[in-house]
């Protein structure tokens, strides 16, 4: 990973690119939002047809709700999501050390305009009814591209750009119900994502809140629409390590020239603050650079609105958008199967 740098301020401070560096790993954040969260289950059970007999073996229960004429999606799902999103971090410390040496805070050295993170990223998931009014599902995630813009205004003007990798995965849970082509859905996942640059991998929990409805068939297709809110929570302390030299084309070599020469011309109390790290970085020979993040979503709840359409009983198409602070879009595809059918009294397959 390389990170590309403008500054304002020739022959600056290039010691605040780590800030660029430390910050990448907030990608991970938004890699989890969206990871994290699969696109609605929009086939929610309905509670407005006649009774009939479910052929299936899940969900638990499926027997009696469809004599009870409460319309169930197929029991089992794969699916494979395309991820977008777009938000801002707020970071409230960060810390630098250079080898073996201390960390030394530098929050109140380094002031950010804006932290923006973007990734584009494939989610596949396995789910499962287990009973009528509960989905289980697994799911992996691969991170094709995390990026992470940081502008700095203090104690110079600049503006890095971070890219990484990664991938993970997670699991989780919908609640749903309905009747008469509405329907409200509440989604809880857990996911956990391990990024390039990442010592350990990250954990993220969303709370997804969805109502809406079903409006049957239309045009030859079952159409669906949806709104809802997501809150996502991150983990807010990130740990990470990463060599000199593998941060700037050519080596780090001008790198520690010019911070050598940025720190002696500090008055001593501001030396005194930042020798562990500047110091070390300016003599240390192909240096490694270790970081510790506080950070967290600047918001953490953000809209939702989404389509699902039913080509068959068993494709669905999927899309959804984000916005209000946080801007996402998921476009996804879902076949769903029925697997094993009930048994009767004698054995036998229904």
């Amino acid at each position: 990973m390389f990170i590309h740098q403008r500054s304002t301020q020739r022959g600056g401070f290039e010691l605040w690119k780590l800030a660029g560096v430390s910050i990448s790993i907030l990608s991970v954040g938004l890699v989890m939002l969206l990871a994290g969260s699969p696109l609605a289950h929009a086939q929610a059970p309905d509670a407005r047809n006649p009774s009939y007999e479910w052929p299936w073996a899940m969900p638990l229960w499926g027997k009696k709700m469809g004599e009870r004429g409460i319309d169930l999606p197929l029991p089992w799902g794969v699916g494979i999501n395309y991820l977008y999103a777009n938000q801002p971090i707020d970071i409230s410390r960060i810390a630098l050390g250079v080898n073996d040496g201390e960390m030394v805070d530098m929050s109140d050295l380094i002031e950010f305009e804006e932290v923006r993170s973007r990734i584009h990223a494939l989610n596949t998931r396995v789910d499962l009814w287990l009973f009528p009014f509960m989905n289980v599902y697994v799911m992996g995630n691969y991170v094709a591209n995390a990026s992470t813009e940081v502008n700095l205004s203090q104690p110079i003007t600049l503006s890095a750009l971070s890219e990484q990798g990664g991938g993970g995965g997670g699991f989780g849970t919908t609640v749903a119900g309905g009747a008469f082509g509405f329907f409200g859905t509440l989604d809880l996942n857990w996911t956990w994502n391990k990024m390039e640059n990442l010592k350990d991998p990250v954990g993220t929990f969303l709370v997804t809140p969805r109502v809406g409805k079903n409006f049957g068939e239309v045009g030859g297709v079952e159409l669906i629409f949806w709104v809802g809110a997501m809150r996502q929570k991150i983990a807010s302390e990130t740990k990470g390590s990463v060599q000199l030299n593998e941060l700037f084309e050519g080596g780090g070599g001008a790198v520690q020239e010019q911070i050598l020469n940025w720190y002696n011309e500090l008055p001593p109390s501001r030396q005194a603050l930042v020798r562990g790290v500047a110091g070390r970085l300016g003599t240390a020979d192909d240096p490694v650079i270790r970081y510790e993040l506080e950070k967290s979503i600047a918001s953490p709840w953000n809209m939702v609105a989404g389509t699902e359409m039913g080509i068959t009983d068993a494709w669905r198409i999927r899309a959804e958008v984000g916005f209000i602070r946080r801007t996402s879009f998921m476009f996804g595809v879902n076949y769903r199967f029925g697997l094993i059918r009930k048994t009767d009294a004698s054995g036998g397959k229904k």
